[in-house]
């Protein structure tokens, strides 16, 4: 066994480098020297730190993208609603609406200076009766409005309806446009059609004048003339004497049952009558004459000599006054012997004299039928006679006389 030597000395730079050193793995030297553990420690901070930034970072983004979208949203929205508001203020409805208010309170005259083309306005009717009429159609209606089958996205067209019925019709047209690109509606025009469905036909005698509310209808209405009948005729005509025939006048296009007037030849007011079952206005000749008074005596007179001459009361010369010369009626009473038989009586009585029809054809011409009743003085009781005359009277050189007997 070696021994050491006691006596010898060792430096400590000598035990340094002959003394090694073990180090455990789980010294903090090991693979470096001591500053490694701060470094680690540093490494350690600083990661902490930068994990810290990004996560501010990612907080700041997802505000601002939250934001960016909350902004877009709210933005999207509010075009929305705008949109929605302009779209709906844009609808043709609602300018329809306003306009049907007009209709609602009778406002005729609004929609008279809207109508492009108005009903035609004749003569015979002003322009306010035809504005009545068609107030007459919508008053006291219950009115409401439809799209009409003409309706486009173009032009609006609604269908105003009163009581179910269609009385007329309102077009749009687009006269701007709005924010979005929606449209601006204003009325186009009104159509307010109305058809003039009354009229009348009117029968005269051709010398006479007809007037429809007031005004005289000239002979572009007549539609036909009706000559008198020669039978008729050869009471008058052989002595100068003339009798009118008949003449009709039509008349259409009114919007109200018209005013019919008929003005005799002399001026005067003929009544005027209508027949229902015909749809027709006759006047009838005219029982206005001036010297009416004077001629119905003489028809009097006449037929009371008359009477007398047939009853042998009177001498047919009696009746010369009333016939002009070469009469052909009196020629025939003069040869009518066979109406002159009588039972023997006593005296005649006249009364109940009447003129029971009297026509003036114009201001020389007339006819009259004449009741006279002759009381006989009979045995045991009088008798009552009666007899009715029908003469013409014709003004012949300046006097009145028979012209005519018509049995």
């Amino acid at each position: 066994m070696k021994k050491h030597d006691q006596n010898k000395s060792y430096s400590s730079e000598s035990a340094r480098m002959s003394t090694p050193v073990v180090r455990s793995e789980s010294s903090p030297f090991v693979n470096g020297d001591s500053s490694e553990r701060p470094k680690q420690k540093a490494k350690k901070k600083n990661g902490k730190k930068k994990f810290h930034v990004y996560v501010a970072i990612l907080c700041v983004w997802l505000i601002g993208v939250t934001g960016a979208i909350l902004y877009g949203y709210n933005k999207f929205t509010n075009f929305l609603i705008e949109y929605e508001a302009s779209y709906q203020s844009s609808q043709p409805v609602l300018v329809m609406d306003e306009i049907f208010t007009h209709f609602q309170s009778y406002d005729i005259e609004y929609i008279w200076q809207n109508m492009p083309e108005h009903p035609t306005v004749s003569q015979f009717e002003s322009e306010d009766a035809i504005k009545t009429y068609m107030l007459s159609m919508i008053e006291g209606k219950t009115l409401t409005y439809v799209e009409s089958g003409e309706y486009t996205a173009d032009r609006p067209t609604y269908a105003i309806e009163a009581d179910g019925f269609v009385v007329g019709t309102v077009a749009l047209q687009r006269v701007g446009q709005k924010e979005y690109g929606n449209p601006v509606w204003a009325l186009a025009d009104i159509s307010f059609p109305v058809l003039p469905l009354e009229g009348a036909m009117i029968t005269i005698p051709s010398n006479s004048t007809v007037y429809i509310n007031g005004i005289q209808l000239d002979d572009t209405y007549i539609t036909e003339q009706l000559p008198v009948d020669e039978d008729e005729l050869q009471y008058v005509e052989p002595y100068g004497g003339s009798i009118p025939g008949f003449t009709t006048y039509a008349i259409s296009g009114l919007y109200y049952e018209p005013t019919v007037e008929v003005k005799d030849y002399s001026g005067a007011d003929s009544p005027v009558e209508y027949n229902a079952e015909l749809d027709r206005y006759n006047a009838n000749y005219s029982s206005n004459h001036p010297e009416r008074e004077t001629l119905e005596q003489f028809g009097i007179d006449f037929t009371t000599t008359f009477a007398n001459v047939i009853s042998m009361d009177a001498d047919l010369t009696a009746l010369d006054p009333f016939f002009p010369p070469d009469s052909l009626a009196y020629n025939y009473i003069s040869r009518s012997t066979a109406l002159r038989y009588f039972t023997g009586h006593g005296a005649v009585t006249m009364q109940n004299e009447e003129v029971q029809e009297f026509i003036a054809y114009n201001e020389d011409t007339v006819y009259m039928q004449v009741y006279v009743e002759q009381e006989m003085q009979m045995w045991p009781d009088p008798e009552i006679v009666p007899t009715t005359t029908h003469i013409y009277l014709t003004r012949i050189d300046g006097e009145w006389q028979i012209s005519g007997m018509r049995y």
